[in-house]
């Protein structure tokens, strides 16, 4: 694809505000007969490989899928490949909506053979966008190729609810953001589940709409998840896990100094 070039990945990171250096976005755990995802951060370039993903959920001979979404969404091309990939697995796949499934995550939540959220999680559906620069006719270009992947996301919402499509696209145009319970009404989960949601924990100033201060009451977080905050944040690998294991005298005063702010900031949230 040729917009996946480096001057194209430095523009998006600094969009979003996020680091390019690779981290693990995406945690695979499989027990017995049991496979849990947990797509927590963007979804697929330039940040991380759905291509990986889809690759472990090929492999898996899982019964049962749970998928774990907190994500403000990201690649629609990488979103429809983990889309496809669920929707085509053989085994009962269950999303869940645990904070916040925005922009392509909201699609990829639709691939669960049983669609869930949690009462105070969110949705949020909208128009495609891009990041664009060129003459008249190259940016004519990107608004057709805009329209057909708009026509994709508008069937995928069209096939989980059976509402009216005039309805779905003006809420796509309009950039509407669902409550758990708004999201059950129209259709687009089937369950809400009666626990707190994660924190989205993300910034949501480039959609038009977003809620204002929406910071959902969080829940408590496994060491895996602590430790990739940690990570994200700037802390070293074998400083993030002294951490998450309490070892702080522990702690080298140089590696403190190194990552001290970056580990304030994270503890500070994660103690709310």
């Amino acid at each position: 694809m040729k917009y996946r070039n480096h001057k194209n990945a430095e523009a998006t990171a600094r969009f979003w505000g996020k680091s390019l250096e690779r981290s693990e976005r995406y945690a695979v755990e499989e027990k017995e007969d049991n496979l849990d995802v947990y797509i927590y951060d963007i979804i697929g370039w330039p940040f991380n490989d759905v291509g990986e993903l889809v690759q472990q959920l090929s492999a898996s001979r899982a019964s049962q899928i749970t998928v774990r979404i907190n994500s403000p969404g990201g690649d629609v091309f990488d979103g429809l490949a983990l889309y496809n990939a669920l929707q085509s697995h053989a085994a009962h796949v269950t999303t869940r909506v645990e904070g916040l499934a925005a922009s392509m995550a909201s699609a990829v939540a639709l691939a669960g053979d049983e669609v869930t959220a949690h009462k105070n999680a969110m949705m949020m559906i909208h128009e495609p966008w891009v990041l664009a620069a060129g003459n008249q006719h190259e940016l004519r270009e990107i608004a057709d190729i805009l329209s057909k992947i708009s026509g994709n996301l508008l069937d995928i919402y069209y096939a989980k609810t059976g509402r009216d499509k005039r309805k779905l696209k003006q809420e796509m145009e309009d950039e509407t953001w669902f409550t758990a319970e708004e999201a059950r009404d129209r259709k687009l989960i089937d369950t809400v589940l009666d626990a707190p949601a994660a924190k989205a924990a993300f910034d949501l100033t480039m959609f038009a709409h977003a809620p204002e201060g929406y910071t959902p009451e969080g829940r408590e977080l496994t060491e895996r998840e602590i430790e990739h905050a940690l990570r994200d944040a700037g802390a070293s690998r074998s400083c993030a896990k002294q951490v998450v294991a309490g070892n702080f005298k522990s702690l080298r005063e140089a590696e403190i100094e190194a990552t001290n702010r970056a580990v304030k900031n994270v503890l500070a949230i994660l103690k709310g």
